[in-house]
């Protein structure tokens, strides 16, 4: 449905389009190397295919039909092999915080296949409980070495509130850590594999072609061009704005090529060598490394074990619902749709229930964080509200548009030619 005379911001799709399968909408934006991402920034989005199929959900069918799972877990050792080394040195590298997927990938290499991982850290913006000890958990109990590593707090701290006002996105600082970091250490010790978990096209957050092949570009990684972006604003402007040294942004910065060129660095995914499945991988993690989910279910959606290691996790979803119409039921239940877990009625139900409750659990320490007042919050919130998206009801914002648009004919639960597994 068209709503005319709407401005829809970042670029997004004016029309908005949701998966006849599972609840996500058009207008998901793909994962970009966060150098380049300004204000100005428009965003490439995953697209829903004329079946009705949104990309994520069309590579799922793929994957369970078309993949022969023995012979890419050949490949994988093959590939392993030519890395696995027998001096007692790491072979390869595994980037995590000490969540579900980070201690499935690292125990499934070192002990099903006989790698040697060091794993990496980029420590949260702020632990929480549950976080600080999963991360312990993964060192103690799932048996591995670890680089911990900690960014200059007051940089961390006024990239957050820079991002939150001028992209709405506070988790991107972070998102600078799990995206270059792991390659950067992998350079910095002379590893030549890096590798994590399930390929970004199973959310769809890139392009289907990336699922070509396990190996994941580096132009997530890598940034020549001159101008550089740190919470969305260019290096040079951020340093005189805040009286920084390039020394105080380099972990932010990009790998450039000149770095690598010489190297036989690969960051591959795991998961497009043996099937990926999220919820699998938490009763893994319990059963080998000591996974803790938390004790009360998570803001702002269903479960208790995903995205639960920093207290800024229920803001960046909230962020995501504001700038995207997209919050965290809908990536929750998505993926579980995807997976068989649940159907589409009872991800909406759930969509229905949970998707625009307000993290509150963590808001003061995430407004303490970035110096910032609620009124202050609140002011940057609205301003992100995309009309396509959003309106006034009364005194409240409402959604224009929800899962509940997709019409009969158009993939309705009853028109779906799909089986879910059962469990």
């Amino acid at each position: 449905m068209i709503e005319k005379n709407l401005d829809a911001y970042f670029g997004l799709p004016s029309e908005v389009r949701f998966c006849r399968r599972c609840l996500m909408s058009n207008q998901k934006p793909h994962s970009v190397n966060e150098t380049t991402h300004h204000k100005n920034s428009k965003k490439i989005t995953m697209g829903i295919r004329p079946d009705g199929l949104c990309e994520a959900c069309y590579y799922i069918e793929k994957k369970e039909v078309d993949i022969d799972w023995t012979a890419r877990e050949k490949l994988l050792q093959i590939k392993l092999s030519q890395h696995r080394r027998s001096d007692g040195g790491y072979d390869c590298i595994v980037s995590g915080s000490g969540g579900k997927d980070s201690m499935k990938i690292a125990h499934v290499l070192k002990y099903k296949y006989d790698m040697h991982p060091l794993t990496v850290t980029w420590s949260p913006h702020m632990y929480s409980d549950v976080g600080w000890r999963n991360i312990q958990n993964w060192i103690n109990i799932g048996g591995f070495d670890n680089l911990l590593f900690a960014s200059n707090g007051k940089v961390m701290r006024t990239l957050t509130r820079e991002a939150f006002e001028n992209l709405y996105f506070p988790f991107q600082p972070f998102k600078f850590g799990i995206k270059f970091w792991a390659a950067k250490m992998a350079m910095k010790f002379g590893i030549e594999l890096v590798m994590y978990g399930e390929p970004n096209a199973e959310y769809g957050s890139t392009s289907l072609e990336e699922v070509d092949t396990p190996t994941v570009g580096w132009e997530f990684f890598v940034n020549d061009a001159p101008d550089v972006y740190l919470g969305g604003v260019h290096v040079d402007e951020l340093m005189k704005k805040h009286n920084l040294g390039l020394n105080d942004l380099l972990p932010f910065m990009p790998i450039r090529s000149e770095e690598v060129k010489n190297n036989q660095i690969e960051v591959q995914c795991l998961g497009w060598y043996i099937p990926w499945d999220p919820q699998e991988s938490y009763y893994y993690a319990v059963e080998h490394c000591g996974f803790e989910p938390e004790t009360q279910r998570t803001e702002g959606t269903y479960g208790k074990y995903s995205s639960i290691d920093d207290k800024i996790d229920g803001l960046h979803y909230w962020t995501h619902l504001i700038k995207f119409g997209i919050g965290r039921t809908t990536f929750d239940a998505s993926q579980e749709i995807r997976n068989g877990h649940i159907t589409r009625e009872e991800g909406l139900a759930l969509w229905h229930k949970f998707e625009q409750e307000f993290p509150k659990r963590f808001h003061q320490d995430c407004l303490d964080y970035m110096g910032m007042t609620e009124a202050e919050f609140q002011k940057v919130t609205d301003k992100f509200r995309s009309p396509h998206l959003w309106e006034m009801f009364g005194n409240d914002w409402r959604l224009r548009h929800t899962p509940d648009d997709v019409k009969d004919g158009e993939g309705s639960v009853d028109n779906m030619q799909y089986q879910y597994r059962e469990r």
